[in-house]
């Protein structure tokens, strides 16, 4: 409608849709941008203070070792610290591969299914790790206290097995789609395999 009251042709109708879904689109690219910058400084922040991490564990086994310090804890604080920071290392790398150097969604679940996969073994491989360091720190130290860290190990082995419980999941949701494909006349994964032997 315009402001004397008479409506709009069908070419300025169209023409106001097509304006429309420029401004969405280059919204839509400048939010793209913007989160590919935000999460590209998270993941150098992270890997920034992974190397931290590392140096100081570093700087703490050396002075440990160049004064006859008992180093028993030292290191033990040096193994669980380097586990942190390959833990962090391995976050920023999965965010750097996967929202930033990535252009695109995820569309397929094998895709989605890989990347959570990724994501949840680092998890378990560190509370796992730091579990294991603190049955050593504890069982040393405070016996009494070693209940935590095992509970820290059940967590890690619940979080292996969740992981699979998804994969499960996932791959028979995988296969429902790619028999669904086929049912529409679209090859699956398998086919195309077989196709190129």
């Amino acid at each position: 409608m315009r402001p004397d009251g008479t409506s709009e042709g069908p070419d300025e109708e169209s023409e106001a849709k097509a304006r429309r879904a420029r401004i969405l689109a280059k919204c839509a690219e400048v939010f793209v941008l913007l989160s590919v910058i935000v999460y590209g400084a998270a993941a150098l922040a992270m890997a920034a203070i992974s190397v931290g991490l590392i140096f100081l564990a570093f700087t703490r086994v050396y002075f440990a070792f160049s004064q006859v310090q008992n180093s028993d804890g030292v290191l033990l604080d040096a193994v669980s610290s380097l586990v942190i920071s390959v833990a962090i290392l391995d976050v920023a790398k999965y965010v750097m591969e996967e929202e930033v150097l990535r252009n695109r969604e995820l569309r397929k679940p094998s895709e989605a299914r890989e990347a959570v996969t990724k994501f949840m073994v680092i998890i378990a491989l560190v509370v796992s790790i730091e579990g294991i360091v603190l049955v050593f720190d504890l069982g040393r130290t405070s016996p009494e206290l070693l209940l935590f860290p095992i509970l820290l190990l059940v967590v890690s082995v619940v979080i292996v097995v969740g992981l699979g419980v998804f994969q499960m999941f996932s791959l028979r949701a995988e296969e429902s789609l790619e028999a669904a494909d086929r049912a529409k006349g679209k090859p699956s994964k398998k086919d195309k395999r077989e196709a190129r032997t």
